[in-house]
């Protein structure tokens, strides 16, 4: 999909929670929406303090928790990644300078950019690559028991296919990996989630935790969960095209605000040079700051894909019936209507699959559509089986939107006969709770939650998704992590598996998929999705959007130029790339 930009005379023109239900996606038409500041038009000048409105908590700057969708977006100013996404929605080298693949896609090589520093002067080399990656899939700590457990962190299941890392020379990294992995850039990348620390961060708890260091162009300077400063990294190693020192910026304060009536709030009064939306339940404002002369937007692509994640571990979801009846309950239209929709203007696309037309598992077989009279025949057989009538909780997060958009799905779910009863938390302790680490899965302490409606689906192909609907990461067949890593690895195989099934046919379709080399290979993912769906193991929900307003003096918003000359997306889950942002004087 491409970005459209249009200009108006004195305009300038986002692992993710998605908030308690989910909601819509992009604006029609679905591609990026880019109201274009005119950065273009004027010399980008140094200076400013600014104040963000987001709404997730930054509960840590380390590796566990993981931060939601926001939060994300503040650690991004000060780390950054071996790869990025180009607009054109491939995996491109960042940090590194190239990425080769053998071509049975087991061994990947890559090498770095030379003279790239950690904001603390430490080199980016080979050797801090390695320790980072093997901090991400628990060699370190498997190593460093005593005094790494900060490091325990989801990437342990999500790069369950790394067998091993190593450094040749000063600037080459070699990774190994135990099955075929045409798409390992996607695991790379990992929504943008996995960042090259110092390796005084990855060594230090402390440090980890509460002020991380990254190559970025920003340095943590405060940080508690509710506000975070960042101020400007003087040593970054990127310059823009006129050879001026990025980034521009000297300091971004990012405040949490829940509500999005006081985050739009604050967008209008000025406090807030920016802020940040979802669809889920911010349609509203998201339409207010689009539609107004006084502020610019940015807003996402139709690539993100929010379903809900029935618990097979613990009732009722444990019964296929229970499973058939919710998804034959889920009404997406009416939802759509509900919570899309304000004064005759719609955001996001109703689903006819688990995923979006552009991603390569897209499939409108098996999928269950909403009737009432499946619905109610599925209940009564769940009945018979268990004797109880169908009911479980639905989540929401703190936001008085976030809370409306569970009643309406309550709503919805009464029509079909189905009681339902609400959780009100905090977005990042579900999060926390949802995605636990190595220690709270070795404790057993796995996803809680009957259904959790989240985002987890994301992008063109299947490195953002497949990981979630393994049974267990480290039984893929070829990879023997158990006894030649540790026997301590599966303990952490599930974390990631919110749905907890155990469901052998699932997980025979999925690998023939995965690990599938050959042009073969869509057939098979498709046939997966088929699956999926006929058994209701994750349900659609309409897709999501995230927006960024800002105010008319922000500019540089809508382009994000990467290391090697192509530009990047300008709006993601995360937000937006601060490196070239400037305050217009």
């Amino acid at each position: 999909m491409s970005i459209r930009a249009t200009k108006r005379p004195g305009r300038t023109r986002r692992l993710a929670i998605f908030t308690g239900i989910a909601v819509a996606a992009s604006v029609i038409p679905a591609a990026a929406q880019v109201s274009a500041s005119s950065a273009a038009a004027e010399k980008p000048v140094k200076g400013g303090n600014i104040t963000v409105g987001i709404f997730d908590q930054v509960l840590t700057t380390c590796y566990s928790p993981n931060v939601p969708n926001s939060a994300l977006g503040v650690l991004k100013t000060v780390y950054e990644g071996l790869v990025e996404k180009s607009s054109d929605g491939k995996f491109v080298p960042f940090l590194a300078k190239t990425i080769t693949s053998s071509p049975d896609f087991k061994t990947w090589t890559l090498t770095l950019r030379p003279g790239i520093k950690f904001s603390n002067g430490e080199a980016l080399d080979a050797a801090a690559v390695v320790l980072n990656l093997q901090a991400l899939n628990g060699d370190y700590y498997l190593k460093n028991t005593a005094t790494a457990a900060h490091t325990a962190g989801s990437g342990i299941p999500f790069t369950a296919n790394l067998r091993s890392v190593a450094a040749s020379g000063t600037d080459t990294v070699t990774m190994t990996l135990w099955t075929s992995q045409v798409d390992w850039l996607d695991t790379l990348y990992a929504s943008g989630r996995f960042f090259m620390r110092a390796p005084s961060t990855i060594k230090d708890k402390t440090e980890c935790a509460t002020k991380g260091v990254g190559t970025g162009p920003f340095m943590f300077d405060t940080v508690t969960p509710t506000n975070v400063k960042v101020k400007r990294n003087p040593n970054y190693w990127r310059k823009d095209k006129a050879g001026t020192q990025l980034p521009y910026l000297e300091s971004i304060t990012f405040d949490v605000q829940q509500q999005p009536t006081q985050r739009l709030n604050g967008l209008r009064s000025g406090k807030y040079a920016a802020a940040q939306f979802t669809s889920a339940g911010e349609v509203k404002q998201i339409l207010s700051v689009q539609e107004s002369k006084n502020l610019g937007s940015v807003s996402s692509k139709d690539v993100f894909y929010p379903t809900w994640w029935p618990n097979q571990a613990i009732e009722p979801f444990n019964n296929k019936n229970a499973r058939l009846a919710m998804a034959s309950a889920w009404d997406n239209t009416t939802y759509y209507k509900l919570r899309n929709c304000f004064k005759g203007k719609c955001l996001g696309n109703i689903p006819t699959s688990i995923v979006g037309k552009d991603n390569v598992m897209y499939n409108t077989k098996g999928f269950v559509k909403y009737d009432v009279k499946k619905s109610k025949e599925y209940q009564a057989a769940y009945k018979a089986e268990t004797g109880k009538d169908l009911t479980f909780q639905i989540n929401a997060t703190l936001s008085d939107e976030s809370l409306n958009n569970a009643k309406a799905a309550q709503q919805i779910f009464a029509k079909a006969g189905i009681a339902t009863t609400i959780n009100q938390e905090d977005g990042a302790t579900q999060v926390a709770n949802a995605f636990p680490g190595l220690a709270a899965a070795a404790a057993g302490k796995l996803n809680p939650y009957q259904a959790y409606a989240v985002l987890l689906f994301e992008g063109e192909g299947t490195g953002f998704i497949l990981p979630f609907l393994q049974q267990n990461v480290f039984s893929e067949p070829g990879n023997n992590a158990k006894t030649e890593r540790s026997p301590l690895l599966p303990i952490a195989g599930t974390a990631l598996n919110l749905t907890r099934h155990k469901d052998t046919a699932l997980t025979d379709l999925l690998y023939a998929a995965k690990q599938d080399i050959t042009k073969a290979r869509p057939a098979k993912l498709k046939a997966l999705t088929k699956y999926l769906q006929e058994n209701a193991v994750v349900i659609p929900t309409p897709t999501l959007l995230y927006t960024y307003g800002f105010g008319k003096k922000l500019r540089g918003y809508d382009t994000f130029e990467l290391a090697a000359g192509k530009t990047g997306i300008p709006m993601t889950n995360a937000g937006i790339n601060w490196t070239g942002i400037w305050v217009s004087k």
